[in-house]
């Protein structure tokens, strides 16, 4: 009868290491996994800042070439840019060349910001992932120790 006490605390025991042992492998995966996912979304955010970048650039030429398109045609026709309507055409178009290139900068912004946000939360779940590792070391040993004692406790 005794064996058969000692037997159950053994299972028990080798039963809550390798439930802990289980937990804390699940644990260091969803940690290695949040870590991954927050360096790709960091990566993704100066790649869509590059971009935005890039997109802004090729927006201003195209905005100069429209802009030097508009005054040859002016020039073509015989209207001087010395004044009046023409100049303020030009200007407004000018203005409004600079606008779209900045709202373009302003999107490419905001889009990188949230995939930093994004990274920043798949970071703290890291290490919150990180934290249930250790935890489940430390109920691992417990749930060990409590199994032990029971044994022990009831072989008595």
């Amino acid at each position: 009868m005794a064996w058969i006490m000692i037997a159950q605390a053994v299972v028990a025991a080798v039963s809550a290491a390798a439930s802990a042992n289980a937990q804390r492998q699940s644990a260091k995966a969803q940690q290695a996994a949040s870590n991954y996912n927050a360096q790709v979304m960091e990566q993704n955010a100066a790649t869509e800042r590059q971009q935005a970048n890039a997109r802004e650039e090729m927006q201003r030429r195209q905005a100069r070439q429209v802009l030097g398109e508009q005054a040859a045609g002016l020039a073509q026709a015989g209207i001087g840019l010395g004044g009046g309507s023409a100049l303020d055409i030009m200007e407004q178009s000018a203005t409004n060349a600079e606008l779209d290139a900045l709202s373009i900068r302003y999107e490419g912004d905001m889009r990188a910001r949230g995939l930093l946000a994004s990274a920043e939360q798949e970071t703290y779940q890291g290490r919150v992932s990180g934290m249930n590792a250790r935890t489940a070391t430390t109920s691992g040993a417990l749930g060990v120790a409590g199994s032990i004692l029971g044994g022990v406790s009831r072989y008595q």
